[in-house]
């Protein structure tokens, strides 16, 4: 379906679900949802495609198998991954969607979700464009939006400055990667081959990072292909107007040059978009029932932000199968119990 289709439909349309948030969680539940009769499903993702953050956070050939820092959890429903890579879980995505032809409505952000009636909600973007839902799904990971760092990012370098690798940055350039938890680590191993990587890291070691990722970059920077700064922190940057453009200022007060920086320091958790919806927090974490229902009837949350912080992405699948078939299915929706496959 077009996307000025959906926004035309959705000035008459009562849609049974809407999913907010079109990655692994937002498209398992529904494929559930489809499963079970549920028809009027329309998922909306504030990315320029679904799976958006695995495309933007994993690198080009990144493994991804199913056991995630040892847990060996089975897929629950009709969502699930074999061991590969990052661009063979994009292809499984792929296939689902077509499969169960779910719709999807992409760059597009959610701004607002308000309960009206008891079994009405009112989805506005920030468009000021509407959508009317009888229940909600909200998947949209844990990082709302990629951290920065406190100190000014010059606007006249917004060329080279990158806060992820969903562009290619240019083969042979000079690039601090600024981060010590594992995608700061993989974009290091991502990059050497064509860039001169530094990896600035303000920690004495890498303890965010896992065993496998330390290695790597260990191996790496004894071989000379990347260099590594510990108990380093970079406290400014500016545009030297000239070749290479950045200037950055360490504590220490030395001073370096690069063509481009690359941060990897984590991502700003979507608290304050659950609080202005009507979600209860309990210090960071969500308060919902065992079928991730928050206290607004009808309002579920599904994916990392119910995972305690140690999500995969069979236990995202898995939260989409938990809602459906012990939520929205014992009473707020009409199901049919699919026939085994």
């Amino acid at each position: 379906m077009r996307r000025h289709h959906i926004f035309m439909m959705a000035e008459t349309e009562i849609f049974d679900l809407i999913i907010v948030g079109a990655g692994p969680a937002g498209i398992a539940t529904a494929v559930e949802s489809k499963r079970v009769g549920i028809q009027k499903v329309l998922l909306i993702e504030k990315g320029p495609r679904h799976s958006y953050s695995i495309e933007k956070l994993y690198t080009p050939g990144k493994r991804v198998d199913k056991v995630y820092l040892g847990q060996d959890i089975e897929c629950e429903g009709s969502v699930c991954i074999v061991d590969g890579t990052r661009e063979t879980v994009l292809k499984t995505m792929d296939q689902f969607i077509e499969e169960y032809g779910l719709e999807i409505i992409a760059n597009t952000e959610v701004d607002h979700i308000e309960q009206v009636a008891n079994d009405l909600f009112v989805i506005t973007d920030l468009e000021k464009r509407q959508w009317r839902t009888r229940t909600v799904v909200i998947a949209i990971g844990v990082y709302g939006r990629p951290n920065k760092p406190n100190y000014p990012l010059p606007s006249s370098l917004k060329q080279n400055i990158w806060f992820d690798l969903s562009q290619n940055i240019p083969a042979r350039s000079r690039v601090l990667i600024v981060g010590g938890g594992n995608t700061a680590l993989e974009y290091a191993q991502y990059l050497y081959s064509d860039h001169q990587v530094t990896l600035c890291y303000r920690g004495k070691e890498f303890t965010k990072a896992n065993e496998v990722n330390k290695k790597i970059v260990s191996d790496l920077e004894k071989n000379r292909h990347i260099e590594i700064l510990l108990e380093s922190n970079v406290v400014n940057i500016c545009d030297r107007q000239q070749h290479p453009r950045i200037e950055v200022t360490f504590q220490d007060e030395t001073r370096r040059q690069f063509d481009d920086i690359l941060y990897a320091i984590g991502g700003t958790t979507p608290e304050s978009f659950l609080k202005k919806v009507g979600v209860t927090l309990e210090g960071k974490h969500p308060t919902t029932s065992h079928a991730y229902e928050s206290g607004i009837p009808g309002l579920y949350l599904a994916g990392d932000l119910v995972s305690g912080g140690k999500g995969t992405i069979v236990k995202a699948f898995n939260t989409g199968k938990t809602v459906v078939w012990d939520g929205l299915c014992q009473g707020q929706l009409e199901c049919r119990i699919p026939i085994p496959r």
